[in-house]
């Protein structure tokens, strides 16, 4: 179909969903405001970025085994832990390889939109304008895309009091406490989920996570607290009382200079999405809770889009975001509501309260027979299955 559609954003959702269109012979182009990547890129062939997994092993902090959690489909897809850095990476490369249908221009700030029956006009503050058929705003929780559609009402990001801090070193500074203890695995403690897993296809490198409540920064406060190793420093404080492995050399190891950190935002439900020829993706829609499932339900959101433009046929823009919203709410308030369980496994209780909550842990897995299939309800999800008619 001859269509031109401007995607504001290039961060996990625009490429992808460019790419989308483009294997459906769709024109786009999309507008970052960074004036480059974040990171190298154009390799070659780029296979194989992350580690593929069907289970988690869980564990409590006396290294009792619990089961073991599936993640992705034994005898199908697998799961896939990537850094996001390489994900990118390879969304980009892909992108530039799409030249008469995909493009990414740098370093152009959105300053308006407009819209009527004829088309979208996006203007920048460099002075620029480019026309297309459509709009969508992939732009992330602060969303500029989010403020046309929604005018004054537009909610502003709300900090989660939480922080996320990631830690990396090699596989073998970490400590097993059992010879049939394998990665990845979650381990549950009176201090919260702690969580490890390779990160590299041969398995080398191990990343850990932890989730503690945290005061709002400016961005180069943040940047300061995971440079200084204030970051580390506090993780080690929470888990001070835990003297499992491989929780204990997987901090005492950890290069504290070296660690990564993620402050969370999130916005409240949206009374709509779109206008007429504008819509937004990702998390200028729907930031979730901090628990992982914010680039999927992007790339999600990215496959249900170009379907429902390929399959346009006779129907408005308009149209067709009403159906992208009727068919991915749902979707959504699934997982929202699905967060509130990884929260509270996350959170500290002290030893009565951890006491229930091992024999809580011990009756779950024992009652799923040792394998627990997923947490909530939302992991499959066949977007070719999806009704977008």
């Amino acid at each position: 179909m001859t269509c031109h559609v401007l995607i504001v954003g290039g961060g996990l959702a625009g490429p992808c969903l460019a790419l989308s269109l483009a294997r459906r012979g769709i024109r786009s182009t999309i507008f970052e405001i960074r004036p480059h990547p974040d990171m190298q890129i154009f390799y070659d062939l780029i296979k194989a970025q992350g580690y593929t997994y069907t289970r988690m092993g869980a564990y409590t902090d006396d290294g009792e085994k619990l089961g073991d959690i599936a993640i992705g489909q034994e005898g199908g897809y697998p799961a896939v832990r990537i850094m996001r850095t390489k994900l990118h990476e390879v969304l980009l490369h892909k992108v530039k390889g799409m030249r008469n249908l995909a493009e990414i221009k740098w370093g152009v700030r959105l300053l308006k939109i407009e819209e009527d029956d004829q088309g979208v006009i996006a203007s920048f503050e460099d002075g620029t304008t480019v026309k297309g058929d459509l709009l969508i705003g992939a732009d992330g929780i602060h969303s500029k895309v989010r403020d046309h559609v929604l005018g004054p009402s537009s909610p502003k990001p709300i900090f989660t009091n939480t922080c996320t801090v990631n830690g990396f070193l090699p596989a073998s500074d970490a400590v097993k406490p059992s010879p049939d203890f394998t990665f990845p695995a979650f381990m549950f403690t009176s201090s919260g989920l702690f969580m490890t897993i390779p990160i590299d296809p041969e398995g080398e490198t191990l990343a850990w996570g932890h989730t503690g409540t945290a005061q709002e920064r400016t961005r180069e406060e943040w940047r300061e607290y995971e440079l200084s190793g204030e970051a580390v420093r506090l993780a080690k404080r929470d888990y001070e009382d835990v003297h499992a492995e491989p929780v204990r050399s997987l901090l005492d190891k950890m290069d504290a200079s070296k660690a990564k950190v993620w402050a969370p935002y999130s916005i409240p439900e949206l009374p709509k999405w779109h206008t007429a020829r504008v819509c937004l993706v990702g998390d200028a829609a729907h930031a979730l809770p901090p628990n992982g499932e914010g680039s999927a339900m992007a790339f999600e959101d990215a496959a249900i889009m170009s379907r429902l433009i390929e399959a346009k046929g006779d129907r408005s823009y308009e149209d067709l975001f009403e159906k992208f919203e009727e068919i991915r709410r749902p979707r959504i308030k699934t997982l929202q509501d699905d967060s509130g369980t990884t929260a509270a496994l996350k959170a500290k209780v002290g030893p009565v309260g951890w006491y229930i909550k091992k024999w809580a842990f011990r009756g779950f897995f024992w009652w799923n027979g040792g394998v627990v299939k997923r947490f909530g309800k939302g992991t499959a999800y066949d977007v070719d299955q999806i009704d977008v008619q």
